[in-house]
């Protein structure tokens, strides 16, 4: 039993010791990709004591010259070096050269040896080999054809991005973990290539990396690629602007332009994006016309979330004159279990409400509903939740409400809030299905200091407010509609 102990505790410290030594390999990379010279010589002695991770790492600087000249020669050997202490590392590597006559005479017997020292011990052989074919023979296409490497990246990324633990395995020995394609898509997007960066932002996206700060580097690549033309990273940078994250700002005017970009050449997600922006008039005003226009492209391109936007336009009749019939059409193509004769008599019944409310103007009141805590990946310390109600059937759009609050200490300050059109309908539902009351709108006002977080401790007054009532432009103070909640004792 003693002898059993002592042999588990030295595989522990082991194990323990390899994976510090495959940490530490990973480090030392990083260093040396950031020019840091003493990296390499790190590096290299942490090889000459057999680390197989270290030794494939250093085959990978020498083929692709990181910090030092490319030495083909050089990076077969740490490769091989690597596949002879128990084929987990660099078999695949040092094949690749020798099947493909990448840098040396072409020698597929000295390729097949290589190729069957891979340790198989606990991974499915003939899946591998498969995988490594397919992928090997296009990395051998893209030594000549820059527009091959794109295509690389987006396949093994499909296997990567919902690995199991043998899939992991697999691309590991194929020289093709997370880690190793990260640092093959930065080496490839120092060409510049626009859809290779976006990869790059990806994988870092996706966690390809352990750095703490992920979504932030993602971002610097997304721009890159973004800056390039490349519309995915146009579209996700109209994202981050249009919410705040990955550590920039909420900057509507910079998510409407790079939304455009990308819609420009066909982005279906970028035309749904700045579509919901002009629809909802939250960070922008409404303009229900883009709206209606980018929605159909999305729609026509196949896009079957665009067709409840088409369905309540035409039912609310957003720009358009209300059409009972063509919102059907679309209603029926975007969701299920609802009969047409229900929804056709409530459209006509809510398309005369609106009609006979037409002259006459609604009254709004406003409510600090609630407080959440925190927010926006940690980046807040709440958000102020904020209704509005209305009490009769009448489009109310591009509500802005500048609001001062207030909390016991004295401390105060200004906000402006911009709610999305409301009160058009009786459907009593959101956008997205959701049961919600038709005659009411929210919104949140993030707060990044706890001023304004302590729920009961705020108070606040309107100082202006505008709206879009039935088409015509109001200011809802002057003519009295719009008041603050007011709660009454008993």
């Amino acid at each position: 039993m003693m002898k059993k102990t002592i042999l588990a505790l030295l595989l522990g410290l082991s194990c323990s010791a390899f994976a510090q030594e495959a940490d530490d390999a990973d480090r030392l990379y990083d260093r040396l990709e950031q020019q840091d010279n003493t990296a390499l010589t790190a590096l290299t002695d942490l090889a000459k004591r057999q680390d197989p991770h270290a030794l494939s790492l250093l085959g990978f600087v020498y083929e692709f010259g990181v910090s030092v000249p490319k030495n083909i020669q050089q990076a077969i050997d740490y490769y091989q070096q690597a596949c002879a202490l128990g084929g987990d590392y660099g078999c695949y590597n040092a094949g690749y050269f020798y099947q493909y006559g990448i840098g040396v005479p072409q020698d597929n017997a000295r390729a097949s040896q290589l190729l069957e020292k891979i340790n198989a011990a606990d991974i499915d052989i003939e899946t591998t080999k498969s995988l490594g074919h397919t992928i090997y023979e296009a990395k051998a296409k893209a030594e000549t054809d820059a527009e091959m490497r794109a295509p690389i990246l987006k396949y093994v990324s499909r296997y990567l991005n919902t690995a199991d633990d043998e899939t992991r395995r697999i691309f590991s020995r194929l020289g093709l973990s997370k880690s190793d394609t990260l640092r093959l898509a930065k080496r490839w997007a120092q060409q510049g290539d626009p859809k290779v960066n976006f990869y790059v932002g990806h994988f870092y996206n996706f966690g390809y990396s352990p750095i703490k700060e992920k979504d932030i580097e993602a971002m610097r690549w997304f721009r890159r690629a973004a800056e390039g033309g490349e519309p995915d990273s146009q579209n996700l940078l109209g994202l981050a602007y249009r919410e705040g994250r990955w550590g920039v700002d909420a900057n509507a005017q910079e998510a409407v332009t790079w939304f455009e970009r990308a819609a420009q050449q066909g982005n279906k997600d970028a035309m749904i994006n700045l579509g919901e922006m002009y629809y909802t008039g939250e960070e922008i005003d409404v303009d229900y016309d883009k709206a209606r226009a980018l929605f159909t492209q999305a729609y026509d391109k196949g896009v079957s979330r665009a067709a409840k936007y088409l369905a309540w336009i035409y039912y609310n009749g957003q720009g358009v004159t209300s059409d009972c019939q063509k919102a059907w059409e679309y209603r029926e193509r975007g969701r299920t279990g609802e009969t047409k004769v229900s929804y056709m008599a409530h459209c006509v019944n809510d398309k005369r409400g609106r009609e006979e409310n037409r002259q006459t103007l609604p009254a709004l009141v406003l409510k600090n509903q609630s407080t959440f805590l925190g927010g926006n990946g940690g980046a807040l310390k709440c958000e102020n939740h904020f209704i509005v109600d209305t009490n009769k059937l009448a489009e109310v759009a591009n509500l802005r409400v500048v609001v001062t609050l207030k909390n016991r200490e004295g401390a105060s300050g200004q906000f402006t809030l911009a709610f999305a059109p409301f009160g058009m309908n009786t459907m009593n539902e959101t956008l997205y299905g959701r049961e919600y009351s038709s005659f009411r709108s929210a919104e949140l006002v993030p707060q990044k200091t706890k001023d304004f977080c302590q729920p009961g401790d705020v108070t606040f007054q309107i100082d202006s407010a505008t709206a879009r009532i039935n088409g015509q432009e109001k200011d809802l103070l002057a003519t009295g509609i719009i008041k603050p909640y007011v709660q009454h004792a008993g």
